[in-house]
């Protein structure tokens, strides 16, 4: 009896290590590289009081362009624009939809954001599947190529754990990852086929000064960028 329950006091200190053992091979620390995405949600921005932010310090930006090959976003303009004039690192970003030729999207992408140089890589936010997966998959590596060839870089591919875990596993292996986790900072993103994430979006409902409304944040590993 008393061995079982010295088994039992212990349990949760080992459950408790060994998950944080799990978790331990991304630190926040101050030299952190923290980033914002956004979108027409975020009503009207002020870019400077943004980047003068200091809880998280903002290094970078992803902005949303496009979905599909007819939806526009209402604030790219105003938000690229102005994200730009107060020296943030800007990147854009396209909602990729399962409906669409990835060839057609990619040319309703290119006009909405010509290319520039300075900027961070583009990204392809993959979260909403078709009826066919190897369609889906099809269409979605030649946007990625095309993206390539065109822009000069391989895009970024944005999903979130679950997403990815589900249909994008194995795949994409030459990409770069934003992954969305949110859980306060506390986990990481776990994907299944043990690929390392390079961006960690690890909150939908973050507080910045400048916009109004909540936002995602974004911590990357390492610096992404060359300039």
């Amino acid at each position: 009896m008393k061995k079982l329950l010295l088994i039992l006091l212990c349990f949760p200190i080992l459950f408790s290590c060994q998950d944080e053992k799990k978790y331990s091979n991304f630190k926040f620390k101050d030299n952190s590289i923290y980033g914002i995405d956004v979108s027409h949600y975020q009503k009207k921005i002020d870019w400077k009081k943004v980047s003068k932010n200091t809880n998280p310090k903002i290094q970078f930006v992803y902005i949303k362009s496009s979905e599909g090959v007819t939806w526009k976003d209402k604030r790219f303009k105003y938000n690229y624009k102005n994200a730009k004039a107060n020296n943030l690192r800007v990147g854009v970003y396209h909602f990729f939809s399962p409906l669409t030729l990835g060839k057609d999207q990619f040319r309703e992408f290119k006009k909405i954001y010509p290319k520039d140089e300075n900027d961070l890589p583009v990204m392809i936010d993959c979260e909403r599947m078709g009826d066919s997966k190897s369609k889906y998959l099809k269409e979605l590596y030649i946007m990625l190529k095309l993206c390539e060839d065109y822009y000069g870089t391989k895009p970024i591919i944005y999903s979130t754990q679950r997403f990815y875990n589900t249909y994008l596993k194995y795949k994409l292996k030459d990409y770069k990852l934003m992954i969305g986790r949110y859980n306060n900072k506390k986990n990481e993103p776990e994907l299944l086929d043990n690929r390392d994430w390079d961006i960690w979006q690890f909150t939908e409902k973050g507080e910045i000064h400048g916009i109004a409304e909540y936002v995602d944040i974004d911590v990357a590993k390492e610096q992404f960028w060359i300039k």
